[in-house]
């Protein structure tokens, strides 16, 4: 019995998950237990175990005992996200520099290389998203850092659904080309060097969605 209550909030946590990062869902929007239970015809138990985690990655806020609020950003909020993500994101390069058998990091890290290549020359943009995604992804596996890995997951929900917002403005060919040449100063062993240009990929992407950010909240009055 506990496991289909576990199944049934994670599925309505997922539904959620994808109404908000993808917009259906407004940013600001309230949001009430009632009418959520009515929706997915459920009591208010899975739904709160949901929102519960939604909490927690910080895509909700609760604004009553009856509720919550979809998150919604200030400027200085975008800014203080993407520059503490772009700290997680150097020091993960950092810690693969001391990941044990160098050479298998070294070649997943380039299989993701050639692949957004690949995906980019194709002009496959909707996999090449997912791509970048994953490449980030691919130094905190390889740094072996439960620490890094809860600090950067409670996050990225926050980072998706921001991205999805400023990545049709961003060059993709820039963002690829900073990939290619983090993975190039790696290659030379200049870990330090390869930690200062991912920093500054990241901080890239914050411009972006401060600007695309501001541009959706005036679509919506």
């Amino acid at each position: 019995m506990r496991n289909t209550k576990e199944t049934l909030a994670e599925k309505i946590y997922q539904n959620i998950y994808d109404d908000i990062t993808q917009r259906r869902l407004a940013c600001g929007q309230k949001l009430t237990l009632k009418t959520l239970a009515q929706e997915y015809d459920v009591s208010n138990t899975p739904i709160r175990e949901a929102l519960s985690r939604l909490s927690e990655n910080g895509l909700v806020t609760y604004y009553s005992n009856c509720g919550v609020k979809v998150i919604d950003f200030s400027e200085a909020d975008i800014q203080d996200l993407f520059r503490f993500v772009s700290e997680l994101d150097a020091l993960s390069v950092q810690y693969c520099e001391n990941y044990p058998i160098r050479d298998a990091f070294i070649h997943e890290l380039r299989g993701i290389v050639e692949a957004g290549n690949s995906l980019l020359a194709a002009g496959d943009l909707t996999e090449w998203d997912e791509y970048s995604k994953y490449y980030h992804k691919t130094f905190y596996k390889f740094a072996q850092s439960p620490c890094l890995d809860n600090a950067a997951d409670k996050l990225r929900p926050r980072v998706e659904l921001l991205s999805y917002l400023y990545y049709p403005q961003i060059s993709r060919e820039k963002v690829n080309e900073d990939h290619n040449r983090i993975f190039d100063t790696i290659l030379d062993g200049d870990f330090a060097k390869a930690s200062e240009l991912m920093r500054a990929h990241v901080q890239y992407d914050m411009i972006f969605a401060v600007k695309a950010y501001a541009e959706y909240k005036a679509s919506l009055k």
